[in-house]
């Protein structure tokens, strides 16, 4: 938009239209006067012709009788007849001499002239009467060289024509001056002839220079119309009327043109124009002055409102005040009402945002604007203790929602009188938050046995009833280096998790194991990228076969080389896998590379099955058991899925129906770390499971003692009596493989065998160990190859 403010929008609006008004208006007013003027002018001149065609009849009604006359002396006629060219011309010049006409001339029978001007105007008028037939007088017009003549002709009879007598009078500007002076305004007049090229001329001094297209078609309709119009001359615009004038030659047009300029006609108009130009202009100003005024008094309440507008937005109170009674007013008291409302409302949203619905105390946001100001306002230390009711749930599912609100209510009044000038907040549901400052670091622990003393006390929370309430506290002091409130209230909480864990109710915040969850968040964001990215490779880890004397199988380890950290513990990444539900990427990481490498293992000759530690987070996603079957089922050889019995003894339900199906596909099942959870024989019995893996914790033992050789035997007799082979984890020496291969043990797995290796130097080891595996394995002083 060219305009964009509403008061400039309203002054051109208003202006405008208002212009365009007396435009339209001066316009009319200027087409009246002109019709007006045109009208009375062409009157005038309409009154001038008539005036001219009257002294025009009579000048050549007075020179016809005159040339009649002496066409018709006897003796005149005697002489022409004889062609007594003396007497013709005696006589002709004597009557020419009484007449004073400018030219005159006789012609004879032959039609040359006989007598009188011999002249070009002599020659034009016996060229134009001599090829004429007509025995009766003739009046009219003839023009030589641009010079118009009033010429009349009388025939000389005998009884045929002998002749013409010719009488001329030349219309010259003095004998239109005459005409002119006539009139009562100031005309124009002249005499224009058309020639033969369509042309109408007059003589120089007569006539206005006029433009010929526009004169031509001029001439035509105010003939035909018998009315005066305008046409274009030299001295500007002039209104006109032609009125036709009788002409000796057949050819020739002639016509009496007068006009009058509009300029003169127009200027006796000219103060009753100049008066109502002066009354618009006036008008216009006025217009403009009191679209001012209006835009002003529309715009200024907008601009009030648009201010009041900007305040609220920002959050700041505004009201508009607006002293007029109109539809603006009542526009600016809704708006009021509104911004009232809005702050009324904005207040409760505000009290709702900062306080807990259920017990009207402060809440965590705004125990953290609470800790913000002291940390502006004061140097000195802050401690915030984060208070967690133990067993809240149970409380609240026993005695009801209501009963533990009122027991949060009642901590928090005990607190207040304990310590009148600490902040206190309810951070969660069963957690109270506490700040007090002023407060040295050597005060933050005594305070929080005061708090544990207090509370240890049994609570009365109704009036008849009354608990006693456990609490654990985490303890945060600051002194110097302040973090914001935010991380202030959250060390105070990872305080309180870690007095939790470690159960002795009170724990000071300790930064190492603050680093060490960072830097766990910060391992779980690289281990995502490492899956992105498929950084974690697939090692193996050879079985040996005690029935076969063999390598049989090799159980599939994944490991990650950092590139800054080196490698990472299994134990660590799998364990942040889990926890954030990576274990599904990750797993199927390690399908896709063990179905791959035990077809390059077969191509290579080597038939061997393959363990897959299987996470018991998997097990109640059925979704991905179905994508595991279908994935074993692509596999050249066996694969055997390692589940712990803890994951299946966790859920025996989920975890007993994924194994089933498992089973019911082909899948081989191994239990594995068999001794180090609570081994439940009930469950044991109903696991379909191909193998039992003993924990190496057994197996490192089983040299030291009567008491671990005996577990061991008699979890492998209790395998074998459940139709399951035994593998013993651990085997690192040559006596707990001779003494495990004493009890019955089938596979032997171990550093003593070898150590977890990438699948290049897979292919190595099984060749070599197939050519001296055999031999060595039946010596009783074998001892098991080290890892290569």
């Amino acid at each position: 938009m060219v305009f964009k403010r509403l008061s400039t929008k309203l002054t051109v609006m208003y202006g405008g239209l208002f212009s365009l008004a007396l435009l339209l208006i001066a316009l009319a007013c200027y087409m009246a006067v002109l019709s007006y003027a045109r009208d009375s002018v062409q009157k005038e001149l309409q009154a001038s012709a008539s005036v001219f065609n009257r002294i025009w009849s009579l000048k050549s009604d007075a020179l016809q009788t005159n040339a009649m006359v002496l066409s018709r002396d006897f003796g005149f006629r005697q002489a022409l007849a004889t062609e007594d060219t003396a007497t013709v011309d005696s006589a002709f010049m004597n009557l020419q001499s009484r007449l004073k006409t400018d030219a005159g001339l006789v012609i004879g029978r032959d039609g040359r002239p006989i007598a009188g001007d011999t002249s070009a105007l002599g020659h034009n008028l016996a060229h134009a009467l001599g090829a004429s037939d007509e025995v009766d007088s003739r009046i009219g017009i003839i023009s030589v060289d641009s010079h118009p003549y009033q010429a009349v002709a009388a025939p000389v009879m005998a009884p045929d024509r002998l002749g013409w007598v010719v009488f001329a009078s030349r219309l010259d500007d003095a004998e239109m001056q005459n005409l002119q002076g006539l009139s009562s305004i100031p005309i124009k007049a002249s005499i224009l002839t058309q020639t033969r090229g369509g042309l109408w001329q007059g003589p120089a001094e007569q006539s206005t220079t006029y433009k010929p297209s526009s004169l031509s078609f001029f001439i035509d309709q105010s003939l035909e119309t018998k009315a005066a119009s305008m046409v274009e001359s030299n001295q500007g615009t002039v209104i006109a009327v032609a009125t036709s004038l009788p002409n000796l030659e057949s050819d020739q047009r002639s016509v009496l043109l007068l006009s009058y300029p509009l300029s003169a006609a127009l200027k006796a108009y000219q103060p009753l124009l100049t008066v109502l130009f002066g009354i618009g202009a006036l008008g216009l100003v006025f217009v403009i002055l009191a679209s001012l005024y209006l835009a002003r008094s529309l715009t200024r309440p907008i601009l009030a409102l648009k201010e009041a507008a900007s305040a609220l937005r920002d959050g700041r109170s505004s009201q508009v005040n607006i002293s007029t009674t109109d539809e603006m007013a009542d526009l600016a008291h809704a708006f009021n009402d509104m911004a009232i409302s809005i702050e009324d409302r904005e207040r409760d949203i505000t009290r709702l945002a900062k306080t807990d619905m259920a017990t009207s105390m402060p809440n965590r946001s705004s125990f953290e604007d609470h800790i913000a100001e002291l940390e502006d306002q004061s140097e000195a230390g802050i401690v915030v203790v984060a208070i967690g009711i133990e067993r809240y749930a149970h409380i609240r599912a026993v005695w009801g929602g209501a009963y533990a609100h009122t027991l949060v209510s009642r901590l928090q009044t005990i607190l207040a009188r304990l310590f009148d000038k600490a902040f206190i907040a309810r951070l969660s549901a069963d957690t109270l938050g506490l700040c007090l400052a002023p407060c040295d670091a050597e005060q933050a622990i005594p305070l929080a046995r005061a708090i544990a003393a207090r509370l240890v006390k049994r609570i009365k929370v109704t009036d008849d009833q009354s608990l006693d309430v456990n609490v654990s506290q985490g303890v945060y002091h600051v002194s110097h280096v302040r973090p914001t409130a935010d991380e202030m209230v959250e060390r105070a909480l990872i305080a309180l998790d870690q007095a939790r864990a470690a159960k002795t109710g009170i724990a000071l915040f300790d930064p190492r194991i603050y680093s060490e969850l960072a830097d766990t968040l910060l391992l779980t964001d690289q281990l995502f990228a490492a899956l992105q990215s498929k950084a974690l490779t697939v090692w193996y880890q050879p079985k040996f076969s005690y029935r076969e004397g063999r390598i049989t199988g090799v159980e599939a380890l994944v490991r990650w080389n950092h590139p800054e950290r080196g490698y990472v513990s299994p134990q660590r990444f799998v364990a942040i896998a889990e926890e954030t539900g990576a274990i599904r990427d990750l797993t199927l990481h390690v399908f896709d590379t063990v179905l791959e490498d035990q077809r390059r293992l077969k191509d290579a000759g080597f038939d061997l099955d393959i363990s897959v530690n299987y996470s018991g987070r998997l097990l109640s996603d059925e979704a991905f058991n179905a994508r595991t079957v279908s994935m074993v089922d692509t596999a050249v050889g066996h694969i055997c899925l390692e589940i712990t019995e803890t994951a299946v003894i966790e859920d025996p339900k989920i975890g007993l129906a994924a194994i089933n199906t498992f089973v019911e596909h082909g899948v081989e099942i191994s239990l594995d770390d068999f001794g180090t959870g609570l081994s439940s024989l009930s469950y044991l019995k109903q696991i379909p499971a191909h193998e039992l893996k003993i924990d190496r914790a057994f197996i490192m033992e089983i040299e030291q003692g009567q008491r671990d050789a005996l577990l061991v035997r008699s979890t492998i007799d209790l395998a074998h009596g459940l139709g399951m082979k035994v593998t013993a984890e651990g085997v690192e020496t040559a006596t707990s493989f001779t003494l495990l291969q004493a009890m019955g043990c089938d596979i032997a797995q171990g550093y003593g065998i070898a150590k977890p290796m990438p699948y290049d130097a897979l292919i190595p080891f099984l060749e070599d160990f197939r050519q001296v595996g055999d031999a060595r394995a039946r010596m009783p002083e074998f001892r098991p190859r080290k890892a290569l």
